[in-house]
C-alpha cells in the first residue's frame, strides 16, 4: 500500500462502511461546501448511531443504578432519599426568598430581577428556613442608594401647571361695604 492511501476498517456486524480517514492533502470541508448525496447519507447514519448509542447509554446507566441499590442497605437508601429531599428543600427556600426579594423590589425597582441579582440570598434566611422580610426591605433601601439607576422612573406628569381654586365670587353687596369700609 502506498502512503497516500488509508485502510477503511468497518466493525463486524455495521450495516455500511465507516467513512475512512482523509489523506493528509484532501481539503477540509466547509461550513458553506454541501455534502452530496453520499455525505448526507452518512451524516444521517451517524446521527442514527448517535441517539441508538444515547439510548443504551440510559439503558445501562439506569440497570447499573437497580444494581447498584439492591445492593444498599436500608440505612444508606435512607441516607440518599434524605439527602434529596434536604436539596429540594433548600431549593424550594431559595425559590421563596428570590420571590419575595421581587415582590418587594416590585413597588421601587425597573426589573425586580435585578435586585436578586445584586443581594445575597442567603443572608435573608435563617437556620429554619424563615424569611427576613424586614432585612430584604432594608437591603434594598441600601441597593438603591448604591445604585439609583436600578429605581423605577417616576411616570410623566401630565399636569399642565399649578392649579388654584377659584375665588368665592363677590356680590355687588360686597363691592359696595368694601367701597364703604364697612366689610
Amino acid at each position: 500500500m502506498s502512503e497516500t492511501t488509508t485502510e477503511s476498517t468497518a466493525p463486524q456486524g455495521s450495516e455500511g462502511a465507516e467513512p475512512a480517514e482523509e489523506p493528509a492533502g484532501a481539503p477540509e470541508p466547509t461550513a458553506s461546501a454541501p455534502l452530496g448525496p453520499a455525505g448526507e447519507k452518512a451524516l444521517d447514519e451517524w446521527k442514527r448511531r448517535a441517539k441508538a448509542a444515547e439510548k443504551t447509554a440510559k439503558e445501562h446507566a439506569a440497570r447499573l443504578q437497580e444494581i447498584d441499590d439492591r445492593d444498599k442497605s436500608e440505612l444508606q437508601k435512607a441516607t440518599e432519599r434524605m439527602t434529596k429531599a434536604e436539596q429540594r428543600a433548600t431549593a424550594m427556600v431559595e425559590r421563596a426568598t428570590r420571590a419575595e426579594v421581587r415582590a418587594l423590589a416590585a413597588a421601587t425597582f425597573a426589573d425586580p430581577s435585578d435586585a436578586a441579582a445584586f443581594l445575597n440570598l442567603a443572608d435573608f434566611v435563617d437556620d429554619d428556613g424563615e424569611i427576613d422580610s424586614k432585612g430584604i426591605e432594608k437591603a434594598l433601601a441600601d441597593l438603591l442608594k448604591r445604585k439609583p439607576h436600578l429605581a423605577k422612573e417616576a411616570p410623566p406628569s401630565f399636569d399642565g401647571g399649578a392649579r388654584t381654586t377659584a375665588a368665592k365670587p363677590t356680590s355687588m353687596n360686597d363691592l359696595i361695604r368694601q367701597q364703604a369700609g364697612a366689610s
